[in-house]
This record gives structure tokens, C-alpha cells and sequence, in this order.
């Protein structure tokens, strides 16, 4: 689906990426990690095109993704940002109505076939009892489905997520996890999302890109990319640090 080439990105000067190169492929589920800083939330939007490269090139399908209508790559991709902010007050159900907006012109209004589509995902997601709630008035953990809703409905091979689970307590970030985890495997929707938890990632994702600083030290199946001294070396732990198999790290005494 994607091919990056010696991707560049600068903000004011800045080198923010440097030299990326990756592939993803159709029904991928990818995590990408880093310390804070790396270039994660860069690199997600420079997949979504809500930012333009400095140097090197995006394609999706084979297509440059600047040759795509914002309609047609709408239609394509889906992006989940870490948190709506709220300008106008939506009902849930309108809101993620929205998501049908890529396969109308501006002139029309959501039909029938839009309509049955959105119930059939707050269903899917456990929110149909909340469709007349305003977005405003949901909880963290309702309002992240909600917006993962909304990406479903649009029915597009690849949703990019960035840290989707962002404040949300232990139980939440499994429920969306799992959300997510049906939605490759059983609609074989390619996921891309940006994580902090090496113990969701090995438990939920099949494959790892590793940021530091910019540039990728590692990529590919996670069962081989999160090794300790991988994961070591991404977040600077010296031999005070102990990991264990399932991603887990705590500091021994001096």
C-alpha cells in the first residue's frame, strides 16, 4: 500500500525525519514507538498528507500520494487524531455520519444506505445507547470508540491512529485494542498507529517501527524488532533497567 523513499521532514529548518524508508503492506497492523520527540505523530501525518515532505517521496498504490483528490484518499485512508477538539457540538450519531462525507458531493445529504451503515458500526462498537448523547457530553474512553466509529465509516482500507489510547485507564485501552485487533483480522484493515506500550504491542500488533531521533533503527515482525537491546537502545536504558518478555520494564537498585 505505501512506499516511503528516503523520506525527509523539517519544521522551520529543523530536521524533525531523516532518510525514512518503509513499506507497508495490505492488512498490516503496525505500532510505531519512540521516546517523545522521535518523529511518530510527524511521520503519521506525513501518511495521512496533513503535511507535505521536505525531501523524498510518499506513494500509495504505486501513485505519489500528492497525485490523490482529498475525496479519493478520503476514501483510502482514515485518520484518528489523539483528541477532537470540540469547535461545534455534534451528536454522536452525526458525528460519525461525517465519515460518509468522502462518498457525497457537497451538495448532498447522507442517505438511507449512510444511515443503516453508521448504525451497524455504533452497534459494532457499543455505542448505539449513546447516539443522541453530544460528543461533549461522552467519557474518554466513549469518545475514542467514537472517533474510531467515525473511521469505520468510512470504510477505507487503512486507518492511521495516533495514540489512541492516550489517558485512557487499563481496561479502555484494551477494549480499543481489541476493537482494533478484530478490525485486521477479520476486515483485514491495515492498522498504523503511534503507541507507548511495548506490552500492547507485542500483545496486539505484527509488526514494529522503531523512531529515534528521527531516523528508524529498526522495522519489521515484532517477535524480532522488540528485543531487549532494541528496546534498550530506542529509550536509553542502561543495566539498571530490566525488561521482561512481555515488554514490561522496571528499575533496579543502584
Amino acid at each position: 500500500m505505501f512506499q516511503l523513499k528516503n523520506l525527509s521532514f523539517a519544521y522551520s529548518g529543523y530536521p524533525v525525519l531523516q532518510d525514512i524508508n518503509w513499506s507497508i503492506a495490505s492488512g498490516d497492523f503496525w505500532v510505531m514507538l519512540g521516546q517523545n520527540g522521535s518523529g511518530k505523530t510527524t511521520l503519521l501525518k506525513l501518511l495521512a498528507r496533513l503535511l507535505k515532505a521536505s525531501a523524498g517521496t510518499v506513494a500509495l498504490g504505486g501513485i505519489p500520494i500528492e497525485r490523490y483528490s482529498v475525496r479519493a484518499l478520503s476514501q483510502k485512508i482514515a485518520y484518528v487524531p489523539q483528541r477532537q477538539d470540540i469547535i461545534f457540538d455534534f451528536p454522536l450519531f452525526d458525528m460519525v455520519l461525517m465519515g460518509r462525507n468522502p462518498y457525497h458531493f457537497f451538495w448532498q445529504s447522507a442517505g438511507e444506505k449512510d444511515n443503516r451503515i453508521v448504525l451497524d458500526i455504533l452497534q459494532q462498537t457499543r455505542l448505539v445507547d449513546l447516539k443522541e448523547r453530544l460528543f461533549s457530553e461522552l467519557s474518554g474512553g466513549e469518545q475514542q470508540r467514537a472517533l474510531i466509529a467515525r473511521a469505520m465509516a468510512q470504510k477505507t482500507e487503512m486507518i492511521l491512529l495516533d495514540e489512541p489510547l492516550a489517558n485512557l485507564d487499563m481496561v479502555h485501552q484494551f477494549e480499543i485494542m481489541d476493537m482494533l485487533s478484530h478490525l485486521n483480522q477479520m476486515q483485514k484493515i491495515t492498522i498504523v498507529m503511534v503507541l507507548h506500550d511495548l506490552s500492547l504491542a507485542k500483545s496486539y500488533a505484527r509488526e514494529a517501527l522503531l523512531l529515534k531521533k528521527g531516523r528508524i533503527i529498526d522495522a519489521g515482525l515484532c517477535s524480532s524488532v522488540l528485543a531487549t537491546q532494541n528496546i534498550r537502545t530506542l529509550f536509553d536504558l542502561d543495566s539498571h533497567f530490566q525488561i521482561d518478555e512481555y515488554g514490561g520494564v522496571r528499575k533496579t537498585e543502584k
